[in-house]
């Protein structure tokens, strides 16, 4: 089985590679247990999203909300919605369905497209929506979700029109059940997540160099106590804490993927000092380096005996 990691682009946008550019569609199962990182950062898509737990809980932060959701349970993905997803422990695994709007709207200027689809792109009222089990409307889109996943992995003939097909269910449900929603005017819109998509990208470029709260805040032209207002309000964290926890993840990239000395990864991420370091690496992983680091190798011989 391959090692799944998701691919972050240069703006922590999450670049989707479609098998057919005729076919913009994929499913993705991420079985955390193989992925270096612990769990999927921060990011967004442009595509639409619609994720669905097969294994143990997960914990996803959509914006300043977090929604924990058991096997069998769901979570549809609007357009460029910042997001994370963290598993409840080892092992545990989802499916993310990807795909480009075009799927339902079909060519750029249908009436299907303008009337239904980029109502709900554009709309700021509908950021993620959640699938329960024990509401009937969600249960039966988590029914076609399965079929779904069982059409892209049989591949019998005609498999892509089972997807579409049922996608088209899903998005028909979707614009039904939340109507009001939609087409309520949109809520007054804040600043704050462009502010923080562009801080994320400075800091993404600069991790690995020295940098302070004055650089970020000056990265997306706002004070420093502002930028921290607009961090917490969209992340739940400062500028600061996010800053170690990217640089740790870093690390995690370095300890799973070469042999190079602790100290030498330490430096390489940003970090002054051994010390702080691992005592940083603790906070976010639970763990040392060292042990992170003895863990994968232990994980990476079990998997290959397999």
């Amino acid at each position: 089985m391959q090692l799944f990691k998701i691919e972050i682009g240069d703006t922590d946008r999450e670049i989707v590679n479609y098998k057919s550019g005729d076919f913009p569609f994929l499913i993705d199962k991420d079985e955390f247990r193989l992925v270096d990182e612990g769990y999927i950062r921060w990011h967004w898509n442009d595509d639409l999203q619609i994720s669905y737990v097969l294994k143990h809980k997960f914990c996803f932060q959509v914006n300043d909300e977090k929604i924990v959701l058991n096997p069998g349970e769901g979570i549809f993905f609007n357009s460029n919605v910042i997001h994370q997803i963290k598993p409840s422990q080892y092992d545990c695994s989802m499916i993310s369905i990807m795909f480009d709007k075009s799927i339902i709207s079909g060519s750029e200027y249908s009436l299907i497209g303008k009337k239904y689809v980029d109502t709900v792109i554009n709309t700021n009222n509908l950021d993620f929506v959640v699938f329960k089990k024990d509401v009937e409307w969600q249960n039966d889109i988590l029914k076609h979700v399965e079929n779904i996943y069982s059409s892209y992995y049989k591949q019998d003939y005609a498999y892509e029109l089972e997807i579409v097909n049922n996608l088209n269910w899903i998005w028909l449900s979707l614009i039904k059940n939340l109507k009001d929603k939609i087409e309520s005017p949109s809520k007054k819109t804040s600043p704050d997540y462009d502010r923080v998509k562009t801080a994320l990208n400075y800091i993404k470029h600069n991790y690995n160099h020295e940098v302070s709260l004055d650089d970020i805040a000056k990265s997306c032209n706002i004070s420093k106590s502002e930028c921290c207002r607009s961090f917490k309000r969209v992340l739940k964290m400062t500028p600061f804490e996010y800053l170690m926890e990217y640089r740790v993840l870093k690390a995690t990239e370095y300890l799973y993927n070469t042999d190079e000395s602790i100290s030498n990864i330490c430096m390489n991420v940003g970090f002054n000092g051994i010390s702080y370091f691992g005592k940083t690496f603790k906070k976010f992983m639970n763990c040392t380096p060292s042990e992170y680091r003895n863990y994968i190798k232990n994980n990476k011989n079990s998997t290959s005996n397999k």
